[in-house]
């Protein structure tokens, strides 16, 4: 068809350098993101789906995955508490992309959760996932994205660290987008009718 792009020919093994030890470089760097590197967890993620089909362009990807992490690799991630345990409360902190994904438009959820107080901030948990469904919307894809974060980082944490306090902490959400705010506290959108 006029306009669309031509398909990448297929390549002879020597040609993907990288497809030999792309899962076991994906792999291992998908470890890395998940205990310390919580901003690599969408590229990798993303790479970890190509496996299969593995092209020169993925080993461009990969290549410049592993120059960022090489020259970012005194970046850490850290947390510090300072307050008593009746001072800490749960801030959750849900986000997501309008159709990031070229190949299916479906959107991104980025989720990240910490502990905080007036002299604390000490992250918990973070993840990056394809939403299932394809949002109409960006305000439709950061409800996705918020009602995943509640129910995946939000309501477990809350029960591990009412334990840990002894008393059951403040889930506090950050929501950036200003109409998704206002559905969730209004529970009405006209356009949104079909979610609950």
């Amino acid at each position: 068809l006029p306009g669309e792009p031509e398909p990448e020919p297929a390549l002879s093994p020597e040609k993907r350098q990288l497809n030999v030890t792309a899962a076991s470089i994906t792999m291992t760097t998908m470890y890395a993101a998940r205990m310390a590197k919580p901003e690599l967890l969408r590229c990798v993620g993303r790479l970890a789906t190509q496996l299969t089909r593995w092209t020169s362009l993925e080993d461009k990807k990969l290549h410049k995955a592993m120059s960022y992490m090489h020259s970012r690799n005194s970046d850490v991630l850290v947390g510090f508490i300072a307050d008593p345990p009746h001072l800490l409360r749960i801030a959750l902190f849900p986000d997501s992309d309008f159709a990031g994904d070229k190949s299916d438009y479906k959107s991104t959820s980025g989720i990240f959760s910490a502990l905080v107080g007036p002299q604390t901030f000490f992250p918990l948990g973070w993840a990056s996932r394809k939403q299932t469904c394809a949002s109409h919307s960006s305000v439709e894809a950061e409800i996705v994205a918020l009602d995943a974060a509640v129910r995946i980082e939000g309501l477990p944490s809350l029960d591990l660290w009412e334990r840990i306090l002894g008393r059951t902490p403040e889930l506090t959400v950050y929501e950036d987008n200003q109409a998704a705010s206002a559905i969730v506290q209004t529970g009405k959108y006209p356009k949104l009718r079909h979610v609950q």
